[in-house]
């Protein structure tokens, strides 16, 4: 069933005198279309815009009158067809959140495997698989799935991540070697040095920062010696 019979007859509306109606108006109108407001006359301008306000209104709720009696069918099937069609709808929206409950179980069972996945593929590494967990939702789309196995392209877009944070692990390490190297080197603490590091200052920068210190501490000693 996809359709109903329904017969309606459009209803017509006639403006009785419509000519003289017009007239009317553009009379009213053409007489007040050049009136000059004056201090002088204010007053009565004011009174004669408020006749006029208050006869567009008149005519305006009259339009309106007209407008709601001639839609009086049109709202009183929509009254019956929404009361109809409400157990249609019911039972629409009962499938729908059968379907809702079973793809949200679905989701988390592809939740857990990808949670497995991330363990698994960050094991022997210095990784915390706990810090790709904002990207877990989008992992888990069923399309990344065969039913409950991953893809390869889920696989392969897991590993790129991984691999991108042990590189920057691994920078990491050999940037803070670097400094430390350095800072013995001088005769320095590393530790604010590496807070730097840790702030996101890059190592060129720290080495800059180093390097001037170290200056500032042997002209310091020379000026004292002096």
């Amino acid at each position: 069933m996809n359709e109903f019979n329904v017969t309606f007859e459009p209803a017509k509306i006639e403006v009785l005198d419509r000519e003289k109606f017009e007239e009317q108006i553009n009379s009213i109108a053409q007489a007040n279309s050049n009136r000059l407001v004056t201090v002088e006359s204010m007053a009565d301008d004011k009174k004669t815009r408020a006749e006029l306000r208050k006869l567009s209104k008149s005519l305006n709720d009259e339009k309106i009158r007209i407008k709601k009696e001639y839609n009086q069918p049109l709202t009183e099937f929509e009254v019956w067809f929404k009361k109809a069609v409400a157990v249609l709808d019911q039972a629409i929206s009962q499938i729908d959140s059968g379907i809702k409950d079973i793809e949200a179980e679905q989701k988390a069972e592809r939740k857990k495997v990808v949670h497995e996945l991330l363990i698994e593929l960050t094991t022997d590494t210095e990784v915390d698989s706990r810090i790709f967990e904002s990207f877990v939702d989008d992992w888990a789309k069923a399309s990344n799935f065969n039913d409950i196995k991953p893809k390869k392209q889920l696989i392969d877009s897991i590993t790129y991540v991984i691999d991108g944070e042990t590189q920057k692990i691994a920078e990491y390490k050999a940037n803070k070697d670097t400094i430390s190297n350095f800072c013995f080197g001088n005769n320095v603490s590393d530790t604010p040095y590496i807070r730097m590091l840790d702030s996101g200052k890059s190592v060129s920068e720290v080495m800059s920062a180093i390097s001037e210190d170290v200056l500032f501490e042997k002209q310091r000693k020379e000026a004292e010696e002096k």
